[in-house]
């Protein structure tokens, strides 16, 4: 009778394997539901806001996953507003006084 021996780097390279075959089984990606647009955000104040709230109670989880980079720039896009010119006349007629 002969006795094989299994060499301890064998060992290792099917524990390697077998662990990094297995990695791509597992995915631990938040599910955060079904992929909305920057459109659908602005549309949908309700859904913006209850978003934007659960992305900033987890942003590690959270902040880079699409429904909540969607949110936030639809929030600002809606906050940025319309830009405005200053009537610096007031200004000037003061200094040549």
């Amino acid at each position: 009778m002969s006795t094989r021996k299994i060499s301890c780097s064998r060992n290792i390279a099917v524990v390697v394997l077998v662990s990094v075959a297995q990695t791509g089984c597992f995915d631990d990606t938040p599910d955060t539901g079904p992929v909305q647009t920057v459109d659908w955000y602005k549309a949908h104040d309700d859904e913006r806001k209850v978003t934007l709230e659960t992305c900033g109670n987890n942003p590690g989880a959270l902040q880079d996953t699409p429904n909540c980079i969607n949110a936030l720039q639809a929030e600002r896009a809606l906050s940025s507003g319309e830009p405005f010119e200053l009537d610096l006349s007031s200004l000037k007629s003061e200094e040549n006084s």
